[in-house]
């Protein structure tokens, strides 16, 4: 498909609505723009930025629907070419027929993602800020959204251009040595090297620690509840929702499929499951519902197991060896001990002690599930082993994809490279061939040497019209 050819797509979602658009972008996107469009005020000449009301008709002229019309010029548009958006009203049929008339008069259909694609590429926006469009689209909560708007409006960029600019001065004063004789520069020294050197990792080592927060927040975290019957898994997944979700009862067995809700917990989309009670069980339907529990747990992030507090010491010993194997059959997976029903204990001090003692290598909180003490407790938890026990980072300042993580990670391992031969006394000529190097993976970052592949694998996953 070429960049030269103009491109039509639908640009609001599927479906009835009271307002439609039609986006076309090219150097023919007026042109044919007016062979849609019939203005009410006749002597119309289209200004840019400007909006105008009238007719949209169809190749006989036909009238299809009446609405607005819009111009952009290059290059004060969203993809830095001549943009028109026609406004109609949002039924498919009709926005379906004006996409038609358009590619009946010259347009293509656009492919996903390309008008910001071409955004991209004519440099309107970074590749960081191309991404930041499709995370915000998605964003599901406060925090996602803050974390997507910053991004956009170039946040992540500017920190990743600052260590790009570090690292070309450093690059600079080691080829102007190159250059110029001793008497005329004064050399950097072995250790200043090494310390700005360790100033830039540390600078990408906070970065990088801020992928599992990053990614977490654009793609959601599961959080599967599990535990022994009648310990308040279902109880537990009611108060975290804080509505009335799971069928809770005395009885044993009660819950035998999975449940699933999506809550924010600080800013996270977590989806929480609950699940069967794990037990030997001869009832088919309950065995069916176990499995299921096993199998939402291999694919989740995190573990809640839930243990009753009030039991005796033999039964907790028993979780902890059913908990022991758990963990080994889900090997890289995070617990968290989550000892309910406190409300009821009644050596609180001594179970306290007893539960910290057998779960010492588990993260562990104290809760009822029925009063909702140590709720804000186990929402802290959750968050913190989310995010791997680091303080929260800027949102717009996380990196959320493992393109990024990887990326960054490169650049690390060629300073690292760089580090091994200032150590070992190599020619400055390998020392700037290292940091050149390194330098290059933050240019991928932001897309000045990125592949068509990696652009394609980016903006496939994008909507038709965006």
């Amino acid at each position: 498909m070429s960049q030269k050819d103009t491109i039509v797509a639908i640009s609001t979602p599927l479906g009835e609505g009271a307002i439609g658009v039609v986006r076309l972008s090219g150097r023919d996107a007026l042109s044919i723009g007016r062979g849609l469009f019939s203005p009410a005020n006749t002597k119309a000449r289209y200004t840019p930025q400007r909006l105008y009301y009238g007719t949209i008709r169809d190749t006989t002229g036909r009238p299809i629907d009446d609405g607005y019309m819009v111009y952009m010029k290059a290059p004060r548009s969203f993809t830095g070419e001549d943009v028109v958006e026609l406004y109609a009203h949002g039924s498919m049929m009709v926005l379906e027929k004006i996409v038609e008339t358009a590619v009946h008069l010259g347009a293509r259909p656009a492919e996903p993602g390309e008008f910001t694609k071409r955004a991209f590429l004519n440099g309107k926006i970074d590749l960081l800020q191309a991404e930041a469009v499709i995370d915000l689209i998605r964003a599901k909560t406060e925090r996602a959204l803050q974390s997507a708007r910053g991004r956009l409006e170039g946040r992540l960029s500017a920190r990743i251009d600052a260590i790009k600019n570090t690292i070309m001065e450093l690059t600079a004063v080691l080829e102007a040595e190159l250059d110029f004789a001793e008497d005329e520069i004064e050399a950097l020294s072995t250790e200043e090297l090494l310390r700005r050197l360790s100033t830039i990792e540390a600078e990408l080592d906070t970065l990088i620690a801020g992928f599992k927060e990053g990614h977490a927040l654009t793609e959601g975290v599961s959080v599967v509840i599990l535990g022994s019957p009648n310990v308040g898994k279902s109880t537990l997944l009611n108060l975290i929702l804080r509505q009335e979700r799971a069928i809770v009862t005395p009885q044993p067995g009660t819950t035998r499929d999975v449940i699933e809700e999506v809550v924010s917990i600080k800013g996270i989309p977590v989806r929480l499951v609950d699940t069967a009670g794990l037990r030997q069980t001869q009832d088919p339907i309950e065995s069916i519902g176990i499995d299921r529990a096993k199998k939402r747990a291999e694919r989740a992030e995190l573990v809640l197991f839930v243990v009753d507090a009030s039991t005796s010491v033999e039964e907790l010993k028993g979780e902890l060896s059913s908990l022991l194997t758990l963990r080994e059959e889900l090997k890289e997976k995070d617990f968290i001990v989550v000892a309910n029903k406190m409300d009821i204990v009644t050596r609180r001090e001594e179970t306290t002690q007893t539960l910290k003692d057998l779960f010492s290598g588990f993260r562990l909180v104290f809760i009822s599930a029925k009063t909702a003490e140590g709720l804000s407790a186990l929402e802290d938890a959750i968050y913190r082993e989310i995010c791997a026990d680091r303080e929260s980072t800027e949102p717009a300042e996380l990196i959320v994809s493992v393109r990024h993580r990887e990326t960054l990670k490169r650049c690390v391992e060629g300073l690292k490279r760089v580090r091994e031969c200032v150590k070992r006394k190599e020619p400055r000529e390998i020392v700037c061939t290292e940091l050149r190097w390194a330098l290059s993976a933050l240019d991928e970052l932001t897309g000045q040497t990125t592949t068509e592949d990696i652009l394609h694998r980016i903006f496939s996953t994008f909507c038709i019209g965006k």
